[in-house]
């Protein structure tokens, strides 16, 4: 297991430009066997999977993502990989960055989904008052999307439990820095932690 600040190889990697949607996930989980995760319920989104084909899946298990993403050769990336994702094109020490560079949300023209204003009665100022269709913000300068706000995402396991990263719409900009991270069980599930697929 690696601390914040520890030098890591990295071997070669892909990583998905997007993070799963739901449409994505529906038909993973079919072949994957998996029972869709429960229904995060956000008001006026209606059946959540369905209805929203194009919103991040989320409220799945690391577990399951994992298992999801392994039915076409891929998987959960670590937290080195992600970390290496968020901070690509970036120069300088990463940890206090965001995944656009060194401007807060509000500064940078609230390029992420997330607690905007780091209030909840101001957090639809970046135009959504929780989860956004993937993509809709500004890709990072590696070529991504969302490594900052809408789903938080998970990494793969280490010892039973998982790094989240990124932060979500409902988080204040300080967790969307790339050296922001929680740990969860491996079997958790939350409603806004997703995840993206590497291999």
């Amino acid at each position: 297991m690696t601390s914040w600040g520890d030098t890591v190889l990295v071997a070669p990697f892909e990583i998905g430009r997007y993070e799963v949607s739901n449409r994505l996930y529906t038909s993973l989980a079919l072949q994957a066997h998996l029972d869709l995760p429960p229904d995060p319920a956000y008001p006026g989104l209606g059946s959540y999977f369905t209805d929203n084909p194009d919103l991040p899946a989320v409220n799945m298990s690391a577990v399951e993502a994992d298992s999801a993403a392994d039915v076409i050769g891929c998987r959960l990336p670590t937290a080195a990989e992600w970390e290496y994702a968020a901070s690509r094109g970036l120069t300088g020490p990463i940890g206090m960055q965001f995944p656009w560079g060194d401007l807060a949300p509000s500064e940078a023209g609230e390029p992420a989904n997330y607690l905007a204003g780091d209030d909840w009665d101001s957090r639809n100022l970046d135009g959504y008052l929780f989860l956004a269709p993937i993509g809709s913000f500004p890709l990072s300068s590696a070529g991504l999307a969302d490594m900052a706000g809408n789903a938080s995402e998970w990494t793969r396991p280490e010892s039973l439990s998982c790094r989240i990263y990124g932060g979500a719409w409902l988080s204040p900009s300080e967790e969307l820095r790339i050296g922001s991270w929680r740990r969860l069980s491996e079997l958790d599930r939350a409603r806004h932690i997703g995840f993206r697929l590497v291999r």
